[in-house]
């Protein structure tokens, strides 16, 4: 029945795919990434799924809405172009002694939905084995980040643009097997478990067995969409995929620090001079 067998399969044109596919390489797995995207047929909107436009077989569709069935679909085209610049207290793993904050669902379903409105979000089908630390931000609160690199941005660049060119070469860098013309057209379940994946090539379908689960971008709504924002002085940051313990949502973001603990001045513009950068 299987084509191939692989630890991951990283499938959507937006940048969470290869950002997780960076990832997974860099922890010596084998995996593939199939950019490319169904069309879609169906309803547009707010009516348009959340994840999988384009995706109809059930079981697949099924376990896709359920995992955004908490989310309000007004919300669903109100998210920012922008890639999320967020200020650490350090860059390097949070104290054993920082306090562990309270645990609530609506945190979770919150930052799933900031992830779903994002070009640069991820939904991973497991929660293991994807290699983040805790880190504390300049808030205080605790994050889990897998860095992948350092980036240097020149004055005047479009952030967005810079990370998602940066994010291409470290995939040619890696020899990371990546097709455009590829896209994911189901979820292969077996007593309720993935087990692999079901790809649209132009040759046909290719079945593939999954070790280690699959990588989604959540490159819907926003997607595609201009962002006008620009570095107006040099930076060098980090790149790194942020996400929440017990989130199978994550999203692509720039990493800095502020060495008096405070939000540093990032001088990022979107046509008005921004002092500081945003935080979640």
């Amino acid at each position: 029945m299987w084509d191939d067998e692989l630890d991951v399969v990283c499938c959507g044109s937006g940048s969470g795919a290869l950002a997780a596919a960076i990832a997974a390489a860099d922890a010596d797995l084998d995996v593939d990434i199939a950019r490319g995207t169904r069309p879609s047929a169906g309803p547009s909107g707010s009516a348009a799924p959340w994840l999988g436009r384009g995706i109809d077989d059930p079981e697949t569709r099924e376990y896709l809405d359920e995992l955004v069935a908490d989310q309000d679909p007004s919300l669903k085209d109100s998210g920012d172009t922008d890639i999320e610049v967020r200020t650490l207290r350090r860059l390097s793993p949070a104290s054993p002694r920082t306090p562990v904050a309270t645990f609530r669902g609506a945190d979770l379903r919150d930052w799933a939905g900031q992830c779903l409105r994002s070009p640069y979000g991820l939904l991973y089908t497991r929660l293991t084995e994807r290699g983040g630390m805790p880190m504390e931000t300049d808030a205080g609160e605790i994050i889990e980040a897998k860095v992948l690199g350092s980036i240097g941005i020149a004055a005047g660049a479009v952030a967005s643009a810079a990370v998602n060119d940066w994010l291409l070469t470290q995939v040619r860098e890696r020899d990371i097997p990546s097709f455009d013309d590829t896209a994911l057209e189901r979820i292969v379940f077996e007593e309720g478990e993935i087990v692999g994946v079901v790809l649209t090539t132009p040759s046909g379908s290719r079945n593939v067995r999954v070790r280690h689960g699959v990588a989604m971008s959540t490159d819907v709504g926003t997607a595609g969409a201009e962002t006008t924002r620009r570095f107006e002085t040099a930076q060098t940051l980090r790149v790194a995929l942020v996400g929440r313990g017990a989130s199978r949502f994550s999203r692509v973001e720039l990493l800095t620090t502020s060495p008096d603990g405070r939000r540093a001045d990032l001088a990022l513009g979107d046509g008005e001079p921004r002092s500081h950068a945003r935080s979640s």
